[in-house]
């Protein structure tokens, strides 16, 4: 492999060697979206395969953590609670009216 190939032919070279070793010869996979390159290895690698569906589906389909935080940040923006003020109204009350409604 060398700097020149396609992804499809990167991608094909990884599927055949994962089929081959049951590994890749990188712990990496990289996002589709950014670039970004995502370590993965052993059951975490066992778990992202099974959850695609498939090597060839990783590969081809893998998003960050960081993408997706993004775009849901996007899609759903936060929004400031805005603190309710108390009220400091303060009701008088006559001496007198306490009595009387007492008596």
């Amino acid at each position: 492999m060398n700097k020149y190939n396609t992804p499809a032919e990167v991608i094909e070279y990884l599927v055949n060697y994962f089929e081959t070793f049951g590994n890749l010869p990188v712990p990496v996979i990289e996002c589709q979206i950014s670039g970004t390159a995502t370590t993965c290895f052993g059951t975490n690698l066992q778990n992202k395969i099974q959850k695609a569906g498939g090597i060839r589906e990783l590969l081809t389909t893998f998003t960050s953590r960081f993408v997706k935080k993004e775009v849901k940040a996007e899609i759903t923006p936060r929004v400031k609670s805005s603190k309710k003020k108390k009220s400091s109204e303060t009701v008088n009350v006559d001496a007198t009216e306490l009595t009387e409604v007492t008596a």
